[in-house]
């Protein structure tokens, strides 16, 4: 997607990301042959299939995003604003505006496959709390005892994770609920905006973060729907 408007390759699927979407894929096999219109259970089935392409189009994205806002950052150069050229202070813009989108969609898919999983499983997590996040659907399942090779699963990835993960956090509750990122970053190291100069922030730190973001995501959907499709051949 993003990459053909930077002039590059169509990319090839490997890693965590090609295990994601091949578990999804399998489930979705899975689905074809249990969708009949005339089945009181036909809508279920079918949100789940539109949940399963949501999540494969969400992985796209995601991943899109990763590799643009990472080529952008390669033409950073300076660590402070004004010492950049025109052309650098674009590169680094367009940084920002796509390290961010891949921040929104490591919580967004997150968050649906907690709604999925809730449905799935029938946890019943509305009951606890109406609106809730993945890892509120993960301590439901821990509560409830349901799925116990999955939920062991699931939290070892999540604490695993949880360092970037609460950075990642952090920065996006900033940009969603107060100041955006650039504005967080200036403020944590004001001490450092002295001279007229407005330091940035670690950008090789922050993409490191978004990568092991990027990692959980990848694994834990991967980890939901082979169990899922594991489940039924049961």
């Amino acid at each position: 997607m993003l990459r053909g408007l930077f002039g590059e390759p169509e990319r090839k699927d490997r890693g965590d990301l090609r295990r994601a979407s091949r578990a999804i894929a399998a489930y979705r096999s899975d689905l074809e042959k249990c969708i009949d219109p005339l089945s009181p259970q036909c809508g279920r089935y079918t949100r789940f299939d539109v949940w399963a392409r949501g999540f494969l189009t969400g992985l796209d994205e995601l991943e899109e995003s990763a590799f643009a806002a990472r080529l952008c950052r390669s033409s950073v150069y300076h660590a402070y604003e004004e010492a950049m050229s025109r052309e650098e202070s674009i590169a680094y813009r367009r940084h920002i505006y796509f390290y961010k989108n891949g921040i929104i969609r490591v919580f967004s898919l997150l968050d649906k496959l907690g709604y999925f999983m809730n449905e799935l499983f029938r946890l019943q997590t509305e009951r606890v709390k109406p609106r809730f996040s993945y890892f509120t659907v993960l301590r439901q399942m821990g509560q409830r005892q349901a799925e116990p090779d999955l939920y062991a699963t699931l939290s070892e990835l999540k604490e695993r994770y949880q360092p970037p993960l609460a950075r990642l956090r952090e920065k996006r509750n900033m940009e969603i609920h107060l100041v955006n990122v650039e504005m967080l970053d200036n403020l944590i190291r004001s001490d450092l905006c002295r001279g007229g100069r407005t330091y940035i922030e670690d950008l090789d730190a922050n993409l490191q973060d978004l990568d092991q973001g990027r990692a959980m995501v990848c694994k834990s959907l991967a980890a939901v729907y082979t169990y899922a499709h594991e489940r039924g051949k049961r």
